[in-house]
């Protein structure tokens, strides 16, 4: 009698095992199903999610009344890169990773190519109380031209205001941008003027036979194409305009970028000079090769992905164990 009472014993025990081994397999396998659904469910959002909307753009200047228009030129990648967009593509013009010389050759190009091709812009503010404003702007590249002024018989110009949103100070993310404008310069009239072409791209392979560039003549009302020549090797890549109309500013564009360059300008008092550059290409680290995390605004959609896949493996395994326990436990 007390031997059948302790097989009942150990036979109650071993139910009670099973039981709460089962039901530890039933919780895991749920758990790792719900881990697999949410990692799938976010696998296509980046590590922080652009915040639509949510930049401004503040100028502040001393000539009450001037207008500023502002354009989008590029937009921001989920890689934190920027990309012309479709009115400014044209320009071909180096966007990232710029110095403070670049930020400058930024502005020349696109505000000549604006001035040229009057793309669709944001809006036009005017300075009312020292400042003018611009909010709900998306993320991306922006550029703030002035107006010419016309003052006591001379032209007064704006340097453009380059603005990247967001933009990092000392490490905090910043969506607001507040930017001293400085007091416009006045141009010297000149009824002459001259571009020159220069061509950085090594052994010349690929290069145009030629370019056409566009003189664009501007006052106070607005700006218009004056003439338009071709530059090649008979004219050494030069070409001078002269007896110019009074009372104009004057800039040179080149019309359409060859492919596979990028495009600089200098201007001077009265010449721009246009550099076209073939890029030599850059080397990209990827998380894995510099052994960090992806940081923000990389592509995090492969890391849930392999996440999922991972947790699946695992959930397979484990069927797999508790199917061949389970044979093996029939088999006894």
């Amino acid at each position: 009698m007390f031997r059948k009472e302790k097989t009942g014993d150990l036979h109650m025990k071993k139910m009670g095992t099973v039981q709460r081994k089962k039901m530890s397999e039933r919780v895991l396998t749920l758990l790792l199903a719900f881990l697999c659904t949410a990692a799938l469910l976010f696998s296509g959002k980046p590590v922080e999610a652009e915040e639509a909307g949510q930049n401004s753009i503040r100028l502040k200047s001393e000539e009450e009344g001037a207008a500023f228009t502002l354009y989008k030129a590029a937009d921001k990648q989920d890689d934190g890169t920027f990309v012309l967009t479709k009115d400014f593509a044209a320009a071909g013009t180096e966007v990232n990773d710029l110095t403070t010389d670049g930020l400058a050759n930024l502005g020349a190009v696109l505000s000549a190519y604006i001035e040229k091709n009057h793309p669709q812009p944001v809006s036009t503010m005017k300075i009312t109380d020292g400042t003018c404003q611009w909010t709900g702007l998306q993320d991306g590249l922006y550029l703030a031209v002035g107006s010419l002024i016309s003052r006591d018989g001379k032209l007064l110009e704006f340097s453009p205001v380059v603005a990247y949103l967001p933009y990092t100070d000392n490490g905090t993310k910043m969506r607001d941008l507040d930017s001293e404008v400085k007091p416009p310069a006045a141009v010297p009239e000149n009824t002459q003027y001259s571009v020159y072409k220069v061509w950085k791209d090594e052994t010349g392979a690929g290069r145009p036979d030629s370019v056409e560039v566009s003189l664009i003549q501007q006052d106070a009302s607005g700006s218009t194409v004056y003439d338009t020549r071709v530059l090649d090797k008979n004219n050494n890549w030069t070409y001078t305009w002269k007896n110019l109309p009074s009372g104009y500013i004057y800039k040179a564009i080149e019309n359409k970028v060859p492919q596979g360059y990028t495009q600089t300008v200098i201007r001077g008092r009265a010449k721009t000079i246009i550099t076209n550059t073939r890029p030599s290409g850059k080397n990209t680290l990827t998380a894995v090769a510099s052994g960090k995390l992806p940081q923000t605004g990389q592509l995090w959609w492969p890391v849930p992905v392999l996440v999922a896949a991972g947790l699946l493996c695992l959930l397979v395994g484990f069927w797999k164990k508790t199917g061949n326990e389970k044979k093996t436990g029939d088999r006894h």
